[in-house]
């Protein structure tokens, strides 16, 4: 029985994920989809997370997530289709060519492991010229392996609106500051919760 200071909710949420997480530490994945369907397809919803987003974190990190991670992360992986495959080339051509049409000058990309001289992640970064006409700090743009999902330090309108026009998601602190609860993330030697905007642009040495 809950106790006293248990909400009714909370009871459910963990009745929910100890089914789940034995029929996954049992291995039959027929019974496991029976038991997702059944629950009525539970999953840890997070402010601010879009679909797009969703699916490109819980493909990329659920498969590989720490062993404490809620079981409905790693169940919505196995039972949902994973965002259809980004052509890397095609990628990076489509931002560094909304950057030229900004007339920003846009530097050929490197890849995140190469802009922080070691370590690796996956997203890749073109360096730009901006307004601030200071050569020792050009503006950035960060291109997300995941898909098509930008990001930079660049807060500009117009380069949220090039960038949004050219079919890529602009990724800021309103809409990937909220934290991914439940998904332990291997990151500088800790299983750990992320932002969405740190699971989308993730570098670690």
């Amino acid at each position: 029985m809950a106790g006293f200071t248990d909400r009714p909710q909370d009871g459910v949420a963990r009745s929910v994920e100890a089914r789940l997480r034995a029929a996954l530490d049992l291995g039959d994945h027929g019974e496991l989809r029976a038991l997702y369907e059944r629950l009525g397809r539970p999953r840890m919803e997070v402010p601010r997370l879009t679909e797009a987003a969703r699916a490109a974190i819980v493909h990329a990190y659920a498969p590989v997530c720490g062993e404490h991670s809620d079981p409905r992360w790693r169940v919505e992986a196995l039972f949902t289709e994973p965002p259809p495959p980004v052509d890397s080339a095609e990628r990076l051509g489509r931002a560094w060519a909304v950057l030229a049409a900004l007339g920003v000058d846009p530097w050929p990309p490197m890849s995140c492991g190469l802009y922080h001289d070691g370590g690796r992640g996956n997203y890749d970064v073109i360096v730009h010229d901006n307004d601030r006409d200071d050569p020792d700090h050009p503006g950035e743009v960060y291109v997300s392996q995941l898909g098509l999902f930008v990001n930079g330090d660049d807060w500009d309108d117009r380069y949220r609106v090039a960038f949004t026009e050219a079919g890529f998601h602009w990724i800021d602190m309103g809409s990937g500051g909220a934290l991914v609860p439940g998904l332990q993330v291997r990151y500088f030697g800790e299983w750990t919760e992320l932002c969405i905007d740190t699971l989308l642009f993730l570098w670690q040495d």
